[in-house]
């Protein structure tokens, strides 16, 4: 997605080589928010990765990446906020691509327990 000189300008604090360890706490940031929002309905992490996710991971790294300077591109700003809406519809109704559905839950019936009922007719009979 972007160069490997524009990768060490945005690493690097010295030198010409990108900076491994910036780049991995990017893509570990990325992966905690891609978790976050689709972890409530699938199993994480997503193993294998679907392709959506893969495009939304790299749009979130670089943004990460991005925010550590002082210049942020607005298409760099768009495509995080985009990303983050899909995870959004993900976290609520959009099916990942290749998964065959959102976490199993507990199956069987829903079970509901109260207290005895304070008010019925019988009791307000006199009323």
């Amino acid at each position: 997605m972007i160069s490997r000189e524009e990768l060490a300008e945005l690493t690097a604090e010295a030198g010409e080589e990108p900076d491994a360890q910036v780049i991995g706490a990017a893509i570990a940031k990325a992966e905690d928010e891609i978790n976050g929002y689709v972890g409530g309905r699938y199993p994480v992490p997503l193993v294998p990765v679907p392709a959506q996710i893969q495009g939304v991971a790299v749009d979130l790294t670089l943004y990460h990446l991005y925010s550590r300077r002082s210049v942020m591109p607005v298409v760099r700003r768009q495509r995080y906020e985009a990303a983050l809406a899909f995870l959004r519809l993900v976290a609520g109704q959009v099916r990942l691509e290749g998964e065959a559905g959102p976490a199993e839950k507990a199956s069987g019936p829903a079970e509901m327990a109260s207290a005895p009922r304070l008010f019925s007719r019988d009791r307000l009979g006199d009323w």
